[in-house]
């Protein structure tokens, strides 16, 4: 009997986008850099950044804008006696189901989203250049989060994708509760022993910068993502499920880091067999007693005829090992999702 609703990967957190808290988010047929291994997992990773929220404001946003600005005139024109074409518009339809242990959870994910490419430069670095939207629901049995993204990828490498998704609370299991400082303890027992749970609206608001890198069967991702949380709860902090850390519920800043690296075999027409290492970071700017890490195997098999009448069926598997927690370093978790995906 589940006890909490526990984060899963989006992405694509497995989502993603992880598994950290949605899907995965798959090549452009034109890739020259193997599909993005990133959101598609559950949990992110790296190295300990100290960062305000001040100088967030001031280096993210700027950087962002930047970035995006000379996208048009990155975008190649057709090979001279060529003639110009469109751009086409692709809709992509991804939805992926998901369970975890410790903290034991499960999660629905849907998510529709269109893509346009930016450049028809057969050129590895612009070929997967383009500019995309989705809208993404995210149900568990504590929370429902309905929201929306645009990303921009200028390069093949690199995407940024910046999102809002409002979300309710649905006063089950314990998730939402108030606490007075950040060195409350949170851990699930200290949870499950109160009975003041209620329910809450709040959201999410984010951007997220990820580069992808491939070099033979290896693939690579390293991706962040700059997130400001908020509740209805009373508070003065709240425990945040998908996240399960501390926030203010008037609103607290957080950066998740995820990097993958992966091993992949091509089995042509009969699909992709993955494997490799993610290391996951949380990151709550104003509470760095409260960072956790994870370290772990994750496995994915994608097959390319349809199974039990989903295309592009998928498993992925992960097992990690918490480094840092507050409650449950050292402690073993892993989590396990099926999904499928339509579209290019």
């Amino acid at each position: 009997m589940m006890t909490t609703a526990a984060p899963l990967p989006r992405p694509t957190d497995l989502v993603q986008y992880g598994l950290s808290d949605g899907f995965s988010s798959e090549p452009h047929a034109n890739s020259a850099f193997g599909p993005d291994i990133s959101r598609d997992m559950p949990y992110s990773v790296t190295r300990r950044l100290e960062v305000t929220r001040q100088s967030l404001r001031r280096v993210l946003i700027p950087a962002l804008l930047s970035a995006m600005i000379p996208v048009v005139a990155a975008a190649q024109a057709p090979p001279p006696g060529e003639p110009a074409q469109p751009p086409s518009l692709q809709r992509v339809v991804r939805w992926q189901l998901g369970g975890s242990v410790n903290e034991p959870g499960l999660q629905n994910t849907l998510e529709v989203s269109w893509s346009r490419p930016l450049s028809r430069s057969s050129h590895p670095l612009l070929a997967d250049a383009h500019l995309s939207a989705g809208l993404v629901s995210v149900t568990t049995p504590a929370q429902a989060r309905l929201g929306g993204w645009i990303e921009c990828s200028p390069l093949s490498i690199l995407d940024i994708r910046a999102g809002i998704e409002p979300s309710v609370y649905f006063g089950t299991f314990n998730s939402v509760l108030s606490f007075a400082a950040y060195s409350d303890p949170y851990d699930r027992a200290t949870r499950e022993a109160r009975d003041d749970q209620t329910s809450a609206t709040g959201s999410r608001a984010y951007v997220a910068p990820a580069l992808k890198l491939k070099a033979g069967r290896l693939v690579a991702r390293i991706g962040a993502e700059f997130e400001r949380w908020s509740s209805s709860a009373k508070g003065p902090l709240f425990y945040e499920p998908t996240r399960d850390t501390l926030l203010k519920t008037g609103g607290d800043y957080l950066m998740t880091l995820t990097t993958v690296v992966m091993y992949q075999h091509d089995y042509q027409s009969a699909g992709l067999l993955s494997g490799g290492i993610i290391h996951e970071m949380t990151h709550v700017f104003d509470a760095p007693a409260n960072r956790s890490q994870r370290l772990g195997l994750i496995g994915i098999r994608e097959f390319g005829s349809p199974r039990v009448l989903l295309p592009h069926f998928r498993v992925t598997a992960v097992v990690w090992r918490h480094l840092e927690d507050p409650s449950k370093r050292n402690q073993w978790g892993g989590v396990l999702a099926i999904g499928f995906r339509t579209g290019k």
